[in-house]
């Protein structure tokens, strides 16, 4: 009985860990991608990612925590992160925290590492802000924004980083 119970469950444990697009559509965990698309390392911080129940800072709010949150993903040069929500719709996450946009923080590695989250959060020491509409989870994310977010709300405006993540002077 004891080696029937062992097969079964690493039956299950193989099918579980091999079958996550089965998991995604059954479970309801949605999948977004974010491109890096820079010659440096970045840092995502978002509700999305770290979502903070106790002290949401909510749109249109768009301070940082003034605790750094437990989870920031970072994302090497050149890299595609992908970001799993356990929500079954972007609506239903949205409606949780009662509203119809979030932002999405990018933060340089670099800066995050060197100078900490409070540096990084008082002196708002961000490299982008996409204000993403519940609407606007219909592709994937970039930094620096691609052509095709150009109409995302973000903060500096479309059009500051050259293809590399580098600020063009104007």
């Amino acid at each position: 009985m004891k080696k029937v119970l062992i097969c079964i469950t690493a039956i299950l444990m193989l099918c579980i860990t091999g079958c996550e697009k089965w998991m995604d559509e059954h479970i309801g965990r949605q999948y977004y991608g974010f491109n890096n698309n820079a010659d440096y390392g970045i840092s995502l911080y978002s509700l999305v990612i770290s979502p903070n129940y106790t002290n949401p800072v909510i749109y249109p709010d768009t301070t940082l925590p003034y605790q750094e949150p437990r989870w920031i993903i970072d994302i090497n040069p050149m890299n595609e992160m992908g970001i799993y929500e356990g929500h079954s719709s972007m609506q239903e996450y949205y409606a949780d925290y009662n509203t119809d946009t979030m932002s999405l923080f990018v933060i340089s590695t670099y800066t995050l590492k060197k100078d900490g989250w409070d540096f990084v959060r008082d002196s708002y020491d961000i490299l982008q802000r996409y204000d993403i509409g519940v609407n606007e989870f219909n592709h994937t994310l970039s930094f620096p924004p691609s052509e095709e977010m150009r109409d995302i709300k973000m903060w500096p405006p479309y059009g500051t980083y050259d293809e590399n993540g580098h600020r063009i002077e104007q």
